[in-house]
């Protein structure tokens, strides 16, 4: 087998991996250094391949050892969703997810008590110039997180909600607004605890953190710009040009990601998603997003 290597993308997260050939079997050592390269550095690039869906698929399992949970294989739970299927985020692909607009940094689901642990996107069809997708670090920002602010926020708890709140200046028509028949939210600690790894996360986001609940609206946005401005310090951020073959992986419940306005009259920017492990069906809503832009 082929030795994976791995190549530090920055000093606080993320990871270039070199070697992969999606279509040979892993064998234990490759997996071990794949998921503790996920682990320790919450987002792998891997660039020039060639991957169907079930590949990416069993990929996005294996960096957590539960390859083929992904694919949508009959699943345990008996509520859990979906067959394998495509999904695209794509300004050209009819029906494709967040089509246009501007998307705040998130989690996706963070509105959800048990959001998934891998998103995986994978350039389909990319034409130049692409709209990058911008990546930021929580499990980062909390352990530089300034000791003030940190005695702050610890026995602190943050609400998110479905939708994007309207902050950083942005025109509130730049914003792509999901359409969803039922609202959903949930809320933990700002200081939120990684269940698989362990470590600690400044767990608030532009996009889906609506407030701290234990303070007064203008305290709670006040100190949540505060933390926004600590997270998304632009010297700790990395950017991903996509092309064409490009997959980009990355930890879910430690990593943010966002981008700048995507039109549909621009390049196509078609990007398969896959997730792992797939959500329940009762979270499964797909939202709507109306057609024009």
């Amino acid at each position: 087998m082929a030795q994976l290597r791995v190549r530090d993308l920055t000093p606080d997260f993320g990871a270039e991996i070199e070697g992969l050939d999606p279509r040979a079997p892993l064998d234990d050592e490759q997996c071990r250094v794949l998921r503790r390269a996920f682990d320790e550095r919450g987002l792998l690039v891997f660039r020039g391949l060639e991957l169907d869906v079930e590949e990416q698929a069993m990929l996005a399992g294996t960096l957590i050892g539960q390859a083929g949970s992904a694919a949508g294989d009959a699943p345990e739970d008996p509520e859990a969703a979906a067959p394998a299927r495509e999904i695209f985020v794509s300004n050209k692909e009819p029906g494709g997810n967040a089509p246009y607009g501007r998307l705040l940094f998130h989690a996706d689901m963070m509105w959800s008590d048990t959001p998934f642990q891998v998103l995986t996107l994978y350039g389909v069809d990319v034409e130049q110039p692409a709209v990058p997708t911008a990546f930021a670090s929580m499990a980062r920002a909390w352990q530089a997180l300034p000791e003030d602010l940190r005695a702050r926020v610890e026995a602190s708890h943050a609400l998110h909600i479905t939708g994007q709140q309207a902050r950083g200046g942005y025109d509130d028509d730049e914003l792509l607004q999901p359409i969803r028949e039922h609202a959903r939210s949930t809320t933990t600690s700002v200081g939120h605890r990684h269940p698989r790894t362990g470590r600690t996360m400044l767990y608030v986001s532009q996009m889906m953190t609506q407030e701290i609940v234990e303070l007064p609206a203008d305290e709670s946005e006040t100190l949540l710009e505060e933390l926004f401005a600590h997270l998304y310090d632009p010297e700790h951020l990395w950017e991903h040009e996509w092309r064409n073959g490009d997959l980009v992986a990355w930890d879910n419940l430690a990593i943010q990601h966002a981008r700048s306005d995507v039109r549909v009259d621009g390049p196509a920017r078609t990007l398969r998603k896959v997730v792992a492990p797939m959500p329940v069906l009762s979270q499964l809503e797909a939202p709507k997003f109306s057609t024009t832009s």
